[in-house]
C-alpha cells in the first residue's frame, strides 16, 4: 500500500518500559530509528524519557502494575447522580468498559437501565435508582484501586 496524500497523522503517546537501562536505550534506539525512517518528528520538550512512573490514557503506569489515576478515581467519588434521562444513559454507556471486571454489574444497574425519561424529569421514585448508581460507583473506585500487570498484547 502507497502513501495517501494530503493526510496528517498525529501519535499522542508512545509508552515503552523494559526491565533494565541498557534495554531500554536500545530499545529507544530502535524505535528513533524506525521514526526517522518513516520521517516521524518526536517533540523532545513534551517527551519524557527513563520515568520510573508515567500518566498514559488516564491511567498511571509503572513495573508494579496498572491503575487508575488518583484524579480520574476522584472524579467518579464526586460524581453526583444525573439530573436528565441523558445523563442516565451517558452513566451507563461509560459502565460498558467496567462490565467484564465488575461482578453482577448488568443486575445492579438494571433499576437505571429501567428508568424513562419522564420519571428522571420528575425526579420521583428515584431511591432505588440512586443507590444503584452509588453501589456502581463504589465498585467502580474499587476497580480503580486494584493495581494489576501490563497486557503487553
Amino acid at each position: 500500500m502507497g502513501p495517501v496524500w494530503g493526510r496528517s497523522s498525529y501519535i499522542d503517546d508512545i509508552a515503552h518500559g523494559a526491565s533494565t537501562w541498557d534495554q531500554l536505550c536500545e530499545d529507544l534506539d530502535a524505535l528513533l530509528y524506525r521514526l526517522r525512517y518513516w520521517n516521524i518528528s518526536v517533540s523532545l520538550p513534551k517527551s519524557e524519557f527513563g520515568k520510573l512512573t508515567i500518566a498514559f490514557l488516564s491511567h498511571e503506569v509503572s513495573a508494579d502494575g496498572i491503575r487508575a489515576l488518583p484524579r480520574i478515581v476522584k472524579g467518579i467519588e464526586d460524581l453526583p447522580f444525573p439530573s436528565t434521562y441523558k445523563g442516565v444513559q451517558s452513566f451507563l454507556g461509560s459502565l460498558n468498559y467496567y462490565n467484564n471486571f465488575i461482578e453482577d454489574l448488568p443486575v445492579v444497574a438494571a433499576v437505571l437501565y429501567e428508568l424513562d425519561e419522564e420519571r428522571v424529569r420528575a425526579g420521583r421514585n428515584l431511591e432505588a435508582a440512586k443507590e444503584s448508581f452509588e453501589i456502581l460507583k463504589r465498585k467502580i473506585v474499587r476497580y480503580c484501586d486494584i493495581q494489576t500487570e501490563p497486557s503487553l498484547s
